[in-house]
């Protein structure tokens, strides 16, 4: 069927032809015009042609750009898992033992022995979520510094762990600091015998506006 259609087609843009050439033959045409009009027409389509292949290369090479970020992606979040995994385990007591990483959107899932099931970190209490993402930053730090060591500079990530995962947190903060130089921001001393070194800071005075400043005669 399609055979017998592209035949008709052919003998319609036949008759055509035949058609065309019959009403310029009948008509005057300036012969300039016309070789004018042909390299016009062959130049375009020389154009058309280049913006072709260009396109091609433009698809081919966005091809590869998102093949080679969803393979990065996916090594990226593997390694996530392996990293976050014991860390959650750990600090948790194992009442979350592995971690799950979305290709796509790096969305968290753990998994509960207790439920048999993975939960999403969405449900988690604000103590296991810090916990989780505590692990997150820490497995980000390792695969984006490479052998690199810069200082870690936490703002008190423990302040919503009891009395159980705060210490194993701390003990896994102690492991990262013999690669790591680890700063941790507090206003508590919950912490501080733990601690290699602890730097009180002074904190902010309150300013008499009514007062003279130093140095200054009154008017």
């Amino acid at each position: 069927m399609e055979v017998r259609d592209a035949e008709g087609a052919l003998d319609r843009a036949r008759d055509d032809e035949a058609n065309a050439r019959a009403r310029v033959e009948q008509n005057p045409v300036d012969a300039e015009e016309v070789a004018a009009l042909a390299e016009r027409l062959a130049s375009w389509q020389a154009e058309l042609a280049a913006l072709r292949r260009r396109e091609r290369v433009y698809a081919l090479t966005l091809r590869e750009i998102n093949a080679a970020e969803q393979a990065t992606m996916q090594r990226a979040t593997r390694y996530l898992e392996r990293r976050m995994g014991p860390d959650v385990t750990r600090v948790t007591g194992g009442r979350y033992r592995r971690v799950r990483v979305d290709d796509t959107n790096l969305g968290i899932d753990v998994f509960s022995p207790e439920r048999n099931d993975w939960v999403p970190v969405g449900e988690l209490s604000q103590g296991t979520l810090d916990v989780v993402y505590l692990a997150a930053r820490l497995g980000l730090v390792r695969l984006v510094t490479g052998d690199r060591r810069p200082p870690l500079v936490l703002d008190d990530p423990f302040v919503t762990l009891d009395t159980e995962r705060g210490p194993r947190a701390l003990e896994l903060l102690r492991e990262i600091a013999t690669d790591f130089q680890v700063i941790y921001l507090t206003t508590s001393d919950r912490y501080d015998a733990l601690a290699d070194r602890v730097l009180v800071l002074e904190g902010p005075t309150i300013v008499d506006e009514d007062r003279e400043p130093e140095g200054v005669a009154p008017a």
